[in-house]
């Protein structure tokens, strides 16, 4: 009696026998839909851009930001 082993890896690739790699001709309809994605959201996606970037620097300088903020803060309340 032939022995299955039914956990035995298989899979199916679309390569068909070619190399899996991205051709020319995907990149650029993958960067055609991302720049229509980004068109289609607008001025959203810049705002968003923003408050990341704003984000990513602001967070690991978080003692530092609250330091300075009330700072300003008090020397504006001092000078009023």
């Amino acid at each position: 009696m032939p022995k299955s082993n039914s956990f035995a890896p298989s899979w199916d690739t679309s390569s068909f026998g070619h190399p899996a790699d991205t051709s020319p001709m995907e990149c650029s309809a993958l960067a055609e839909h991302l720049s229509a994605c980004s068109r289609s959201l607008g001025p959203l996606q810049v705002l968003r851009t923003g408050a990341d970037l704003v984000r990513n620097f602001i967070v690991p300088r978080l003692v530092t930001t609250v330091f300075f903020v009330a700072l300003i803060a008090g020397t504006t309340w001092l000078a009023s």
